[in-house]
């Protein structure tokens, strides 16, 4: 880690003396000297500003203070000014060796020492990183005028960048009020930190260009614009049409964008003030100081702006304005040509765009002046220097490789907390089924019977026999008791013979009460006599406790499946045991599309289990490619879910009836038994007094019972509850009509709106402020038509494409944009 030293130094008008303090180790030591400032150092550099002054044709310079006789040289004007620059260099270098002050270039160049032995024993070569940093603040710019970069405080032989002076400002007039810690010293800034995980975006570059025919800046632009492979760079001029409002405003906004910068570039005229920080000349007879930039200039700041480079004029005031904020500043500390301007600018930027430091890309640059071009621009080198907060490090544009452009889509803390919620509400159960898909199911339901899209009111596939209070009352008063919640087996007896005489094919019971045992049975010999005279196909709810007739001539099916979602079988041939509702919509699709002659039938002589038969059945049909039964059998892809489409009114799914109104109709029944014979026919229960298989009750199920019931007095009818026989009827009818909506999981669709919300983020950030505050209409709109778009896809490809939370998340992340970078 490099050493960093401060020298602070203030010059005393009263006697014409200077006061040196060098602070170091966190300012907990120091070291100070007295030397006074001699006539000599003001001569030669008055000679030396008036030689530059004349060979770059600047107006005649006016003496400062006491300067004596200036010589007026040979005639040759490059020739003159290189000797004035050496004499003045001599001078000052004199100077800086006499009295205690050599106490100071002692103490850095102990430390070099030190350093440069640490190096050796790690075995580290010239190339290591610098080793100490000296941060030089002068009370006065007089003081600030001197070339305090050009000081040679390392002795000869040390690599070239091993010691690094920089410029800073003083914090405070008072020389012990500065020996405070940097911490307790308020108008110092403190040590920054690295920008680290803040820098994930491709660093901005803002040019401003103050317009002047005098002044052709286009070469300045060029080499700006060099930095565009590893950067974005903005230009900011004045405009014909433009008045001084309209300009000053537009670099006053451009200079606050919220998106934020990291560089930011003046080109132009500049020169000091006394009182305002600084003159811009950013058009004809237009001017603007900094003082009226600086609430613009924190902002930016926040904003991360870390460098300022003002390739113009006479740039001190401007620099200890800007260092005051905690900026990097680049300015020239003379005035310079426009030429010369632009050849210092063009060699700059080459080491910037290799992602050196400014430091090193300031320094290239000086050399560059001082060796290749000194003939050519005399004097030009001594003229830039960095103004640097101490301890901060000097800049550098970072790499912007693919491990910085993955960073810019990390979610920030603000946008990971919204993606856990999200997705920790897209996995809680009641949320899920009692919130969000019922209330996508109602929007569904009236969005489909609102555009006509309900199916033709065809005969439904299943025929519902509830058993409901009223029934169960009719079995008490004929069949003497039902022994609590005991159904007697002789009054399901009546049932199943009742539909066989109506012709029905296949039979489901579900029923949640047990068998009232001495009774028995009359229900296996109901079943048994429908099975010999008719071939009749059972299916029963698959139960522990009651076995109500034998796995040789009937099938079972388990009646346990999650909310909402139509269970899948493991095996599609049921092998081993299938879903209730499955078994039912088999049988139903096997007995009305298979043929008769090869069709296993259920037997009471049979000795293999009949679910083996059909099994068999099923493997056979596909081996011998004739195809399986006329639907999917496989479940769908991905592991997805196929689930209950509740959208679809209930009068097309199923016809209910009750066990009472059953047994009240005539057999023979010619019309009753056409129907019956093209229906699976579900034994279940009803509602009743003590029921406990009460399904979740859909709102959409009221849509549907309040739309297809409009007279007051016909919506008692509308039932309170849903029963699970009422669910595996919507189960079988989707099976039997390939109806299967595949439910998209939630979490895919999250992290694809969180892709498309962190999308929206990028962009916004590239974009004015108030701009960003104009897409929410158009976000709105978006959101919407999305929400058609996914209702439609629901019925059209029977596809539920999740709306609520992804969109939620998406305006998270827009409600992000719009906040202060620096908040994020």
């Amino acid at each position: 880690m490099a050493t960093v030293f401060e020298l602070k130094i203030w010059y005393k008008t009263d006697d014409k003396s200077c006061l040196f303090l060098l602070l170091w180790d966190d300012r907990r030591r120091q070291l100070s000297a007295t030397l006074n400032y001699c006539k000599e150092i003001q001569r030669c550099y008055q000679r030396w500003r008036q030689r530059y002054s004349r060979f770059y044709e600047f107006p005649s310079v006016k003496p400062i203070g006491d300067s004596g006789r200036i010589n007026p040289g040979s005639g040759d004007r490059c020739y003159d000014l290189m000797e004035a620059e050496r004499e003045f260099l001599n001078a000052f270098q004199r100077w800086l060796g006499e009295g205690n002050v050599r106490k100071i270039q002692q103490r850095i160049r102990d430390e070099l020492t030190r350093v440069a032995q640490v190096i050796s024993e790690e075995g580290k070569g010239i190339g290591t990183d610098p080793s100490v940093d000296i941060f030089v603040a002068c009370d006065s710019i007089e003081m600030e005028r001197l070339p305090w970069e050009t000081w040679e405080l390392a002795p000869e032989g040390t690599p070239l960048g091993r010691v690094r002076i920089f410029r800073s400002a003083m914090d405070n007039p008072d020389p012990i009020a500065c020996t405070k810690p940097l911490t307790a010293c308020g108008a110092t800034p403190r040590f920054f930190k690295a920008l680290g995980n803040a820098h994930r975006r491709k660093t901005r570059i803002l040019a401003i260009f103050g317009d002047d025919p005098r002044l052709p800046l286009q070469d300045d632009w060029k080499a700006v614009r060099s930095l565009k492979s590893i950067a974005e760079v903005e230009r900011v001029t004045w405009q014909p049409h433009e008045n001084h409002v309209d300009i000053k405003t537009k670099i006053a906004n451009a200079i606050c964008d919220q998106q934020g910068w990291d560089v930011l570039f003046f080109a132009g005229h500049s020169d000091e003030t006394t009182t305002t920080g600084g003159r811009l000349a950013i058009a004809p007879n237009i001017s603007l100081s900094i003082s009226e930039l600086e609430e613009k200039l924190t902002q930016a700041k926040e904003h991360r702006l870390q460098l300022a480079i003002f390739n113009s004029c006479s740039g001190l005031s401007i620099a200890n304005s800007l260092i005051k904020l905690g900026l990097q500043v680049i300015v020239m500390r003379e005035p310079i040509r426009n030429d010369v301007a632009q050849s210092f600018l063009q060699q700059f930027c080459k080491p910037l765009a290799d992602h050196r430091d400014v430091y090193d890309a300031l320094l290239e640059a000086c050399q560059h002046l001082q060796s290749v071009e000194k003939f050519a621009y005399p004097s030009a080198y001594l003229l830039p220097s960095l103004f640097n907060p101490p301890g901060l490090i000097p800049y550098r544009i970072e790499r912007f490789d693919w491990k910085k452009m993955l960073q810019q889509w990390l979610p920030t803390r603000p946008e990971a907390i919204a993606l856990g919620t999200v997705l920790l509400l897209s996995v809680i159960p009641a949320i899920q089924v009692e919130l969000l898909f019922d209330i996508r199911a109602f929007v569904q339901a009236v969005y489909r019977n609102f555009t006509n899209q309900v199916p033709e009111n065809t005969l439904a596939p299943v025929l519902l026999v509830a058993i409901d209070q009223e029934s169960l009352d009719q079995a008490d008063e004929a069949i003497e008791s039902t022994q609590g919640k005991l159904i007697d087996s002789e009054y399901l007896a009546k049932l199943v013979r009742h539909l066989y005489a109506l012709n029905a094919q296949v039979i489901g019971i579900y029923y949640n009460r047990h068998i009232y045992q001495p009774r028995y049975e009359k229900l296996d010999q109901a079943i048994r006599s429908a099975v010999e005279k008719h071939n009749t196909w059972f299916v029963l709810a698959a139960d522990e406790q009651d076995k109500v007739a034998s796995r040789k001539w009937s099938l079972e099916g388990y009646i346990d499946f999650d909310p909402w979602t139509i269970e899948q079988p493991l095996n599609p041939t049921c092998i081993e045991s299938c879903p209730f509702a499955y078994q039912l919509a088999v049988a139903y699709l096997l007995n009305h599309q298979s043929s008769a002659d090869s069709l296993p039938q259920p037997t009471l002589n049979s000795t293999v289990d009949f679910q083996s038969q059909v099994s068999d059945y099923l493997k056979q049909r596909k081996t011998d490619n004739k195809g399986q039964i006329a639907f999917n059998q496989s479940a769908p892809p991905f592991g997805l879910a196929s689930i209950i489409d509740f959208s679809i009114p209930p009068r097309q799914v199923y016809k209910s009836i009750t066990a009472k109104e059953l047994l009240n109709f005539p057999v023979p029944n010619p019309e009753l038994q056409q129907h019956v014979m093209q229906q699976v026919v579900i034994i279940t229960n009803g509602e009743y007094n003590d029921t406990e298989d009460d399904f979740y009750f859909p709102s959409v199920v009221e849509y549907w019972c309040h739309y297809y019931q409009p007279v007051k007095q016909d919506l008692q009818k509308c039932l309170e509850v849903l029963t699970r026989g009422e669910v595996f009827a919507y189960m079988v009818h989707h099976i039997i009509r390939q109806h299967r909506v595949v439910l998209i999981p939630d979490q895919w669709l999250i992290f694809l709106a969180a892709f498309l919300g962190k999308s929206t983020t990028i962009i916004l950030h590239k974009q004015p402020v108030k701009q960003r505050h104009q897409q929410v209409l158009l976000l709105g709109s978006i959101t919407g038509l999305y929400g058609l778009v996914v209702l439609q896809v629901y019925i059209s490809a029977l596809l539920l494409i999740p709306w609520f939370l992804p969109s939620i998340l998406v305006w998270f992340y827009y409600s992000f944009a719009l906040q202060k970078p620096y908040l994020r």
